[in-house]
This record gives structure tokens, sequence and C-alpha cells, in this order.
């Protein structure tokens, strides 16, 4: 008995510090760590069935290609998973300017790729410096909402709209308030979205909508919202007309957006083959709707695919449309499902914190990678125009993927800190509490 139960005893500790130790290595939220593997696996079986087709690497090397970069994010994954965002807050500016000169200089000196720099050559990798402006964004907006957070709902974030009264007033209220509120909150995102502007219109509609969730999640008062919506419409047509150089590319996007899913094009040739033809709709968005209307309710089985040497950017730009050919209307709602859950379980990271800055971090970046996808999606489905966006952690690896697992390592540590109780809890940044005076 005494053999038996030491033997018992000894097992028990061994199953408890190899729990301890899982729990240290995939600390946070088991459901967001599940569903980041599942979709990583989803993408290795997308990139090396999209890219058999391609003569200019085999499928076998394109698939080892992918688990680099799968090798690479996983990497930065469990980096920041343990990173402390109290490590990295006080950085945050400098962070964003280096983006953003990144940036710049992708726009100059950048890689073209159909006719938009899109990359930029560093070190021998084609790098995306958009995607670390994006996460930037949002700590940079996440610092100055948490900063105001005593504030914000008794005092004005935004001038009065009649900008010829500002210097009129003795006491200079709106323009004090432009300096001391307006520009640290609204300028990084500004800055953001035209320069993304020249390069993804999509992009520059992500950032901007994840910025205003943020403002109002952050507690922004009605009537500076209203103001800054009115502003931010403006300010989108003016751009879109007159300042960015993909303003051709975006009007004949909308031009030949054609919003008819489920309305039939149905030809037949002269052997009696039907097929989708719509002579108003652009090859690709056509070519997607073959894929997913051949795929049915189960798919044709991975690897069988017939329509990815016409697919353009099946990899990538459309790489949900070729999934779900090949896994059927199932696996499609497999997809979105798991993007929900990731999106939900953020939703209650973002409520367990209360702190205003890792509670708005949270936000930030789960809103960029929930509508990067979902619009993505939207895009394949025809709800959407064409835009460049790939679908998150399972389109093929690039820039997009290793910042994509960076948002998410950092959304794991927040949640990580969030269960051994080791966030900062500052009085004047308490996001879930009014701090009226």
């Amino acid at each position: 008995m005494d053999n038996n139960s030491g033997e018992i005893t000894g097992l028990g500790e061994l199953r408890s510090g190899a729990r301890r130790l899982f729990d240290r290595i995939f600390g946070g939220d088991k459901a967001v760590w599940a569903v980041t593997v599942i979709m990583l696996v989803i993408s290795v079986f997308v990139a090396y069935s999209a890219l058999a087709y391609k003569e200019r690497l085999s499928s076998t090397d394109q698939l080892i290609d992918q688990l680099k970069m799968i090798g690479m994010g996983a990497v930065a994954l469990f980096v920041t998973s343990f990173i402390r965002y109290q490590w990295y807050r006080p950085l945050i500016k400098f962070g964003y300017v280096v983006s953003l000169l990144l940036t710049l200089a992708m726009l100059i000196w950048g890689t073209e790729v159909g006719g938009v720099k899109r990359s930029l050559p560093l070190f021998g990798i084609e790098f995306q410096p958009f995607e670390l402006l994006k996460i930037m964004v949002v700590l940079m907006l996440a610092d100055a909402l948490a900063k105001r957070q005593k504030i914000i709902d008794t005092r004005d974030m935004m001038p009065s709209l009649c900008f010829w009264r500002w210097f009129k007033d003795p006491k200079r209220k709106d323009i004090n308030t432009i300096i001391d509120h307006s520009l640290p909150l609204l300028v990084p995102m500004a800055v953001a979205c035209l320069v993304t502007l020249k390069t993804s219109n999509s992009t520059t509609l992500i950032i901007a909508v994840s910025c205003f969730v943020m403002l109002f999640i952050g507690r922004m008062q009605m009537k500076d919202l209203g103001k800054l919506l009115l502003l931010l419409g403006i300010a989108g047509v003016l751009a879109f007309t007159l300042l960015s150089n993909r303003g051709d590319t975006g009007k004949s996007r909308l031009a030949g957006y054609q919003p008819n899913m489920f309305k039939e094009y149905v030809v037949a040739d002269k052997a009696g083959n039907i097929y989708y033809d719509n002579p108003e709709e652009s090859e690709q968005a056509t070519n997607a709707k073959m894929s997913i209307a051949t795929g049915g309710l189960f798919g044709k089985g991975p690897g069988m695919s017939t329509h990815r040497s016409i697919l353009q950017e099946a990899e990538s730009d459309m790489a949900y449309a070729f999934f779900i050919e090949e896994y059927g209307a199932l696996g499609g709602i497999l997809v979105m499902i798991l993007f929900l859950i990731l999106f939900y379980r953020s939703i209650r990271i973002f409520q367990r914190c209360g702190t205003a800055f890792p509670s708005l971090v949270v936000l930030g970046l789960t809103m960029i990678i929930t509508l990067q996808a979902f619009i993505h999606m939207m895009v394949s489905v025809g709800l959407f125009p064409l835009t460049g966006q790939q679908l998150p952690l399972i389109s093929k690896g690039g820039t997009s993927l290793l910042f994509t697992l960076c948002s998410i390592g950092m959304i794991l540590n927040i949640s990580r800190q969030t269960e051994r109780k080791t966030l900062d809890r500052p009085k004047d940044e308490s996001l879930l509490e009014n701090n009226k005076r």
C-alpha cells in the first residue's frame, strides 16, 4: 500500500509539474492559443496546394518556405507573449516614428507590385513596414487614451468646428484643446492613414475604423466623436480623390464591384459546358466566385482544386475562396467561426483587464485582425470591392503573418498578466469605472 501510495503521489507531482510547465510556456488564454495553432495548420495546407501549379518552385519547396515563415512567426509569438507591456510602453513613440519612417522609405524606394510600392527590401527580405505601423498606431492611441481617462468624459477632446472663433476666445480654449488633446489623440492615426493610403486603401480603412472603435470604447464624448466622424468623412473623400496615387485603382475597383453573389450569370459554351460569366465584373472576382461555387458543401478535397491555376493570388488575396473550393462551405464556416472565437476570447481578455492601456491594446489589435479577416472573406464572396488584404494567419506567410503573430503574442501576454494579477492599476487609468470628479 505504501509503495502504491508513493507511486501515486509521485505520479501526481509529475503531472502537476508538467501542467505548471505547460502553463508557463503557453500562458494566457488557451482558446486563443488553440485557434492560432489551428489556423497556422490550415495555412500550411492552403500554401502547399495553392502554389503547387506554379513552376517557380516545387510544391515541396513551397511547403518548406511556408514552414520557415511559420517558424519565424512562432518565435515572434512566443517572444512577445513573454514581454510585459510595462516594458515596451515607454518605447511606443520611438517605435511609431521608426515604423513611419520605414513606411515612407517604402513609398520612395520600395518594390513595386502591380504598379504600387508595397514592400521595402531589407537584408534580402521584402519587408512591409505598414504592418508594423498598424500595431504602433494602436499602441500610440491606447497610451494617449489611457492618460486621459480621468478627464475624457468631462472635457472636450475636439475643438469647435467653427474655426474662425478659435483666436477670438481670450481663454484660447479651443487652441489649448487642440494642443493638449486633439493632436496627441488624432495625429498618429491621421498620419498613418495618409501614408497607407498611398499603398492600400483597405489598410487605411482598417486603421481608421479600429481607431474610431478605440476612441468610442475609450469613453470619448459623443459630441467629440461626431465631430471626428464628420472630419474623417471629409478627409477621406478629399484624400481618396486628390492625394492617393491608387485613386484610379480604387475607382476602377469600385466601378467594377458587382454585389451579386445571389444573382446568376450562367453561360453555356458550344460544348454545353455551363460556367459563370459577368462581363462587367473583374476577372479575379469572377474566378473567386467560380472557385466557391464548385466547392459545394464539402469541397473537392485537399489538393484537388481545379481553379488554382486561374485564380489569381489563390495563396494570399483569395485564400478564402480557394479554401472553400477544396474544403467546401463547411470549411469556410469553420474559418469564420475560428475568427469569431478569437474575437470573443480577446474581448473577454479586454473585459478582465480594467486598466485602460492593456485593455485598449487588446481591443485595437483584435479589431485590426478581425476587420482584415472579414474584409478578405467578404471580398472572396463578392460582398466587398477587391482589395489586397490577406487572410490573417492563413494566407501564405510574410510580413503580415509575422506581425499578426506578434499582435496575438501581445494579446496573450496581457491575458497572462491578467491571470497572474501583474497588471498595473493606476487610479487615473481605470477604463471600466466612471472617473468623474
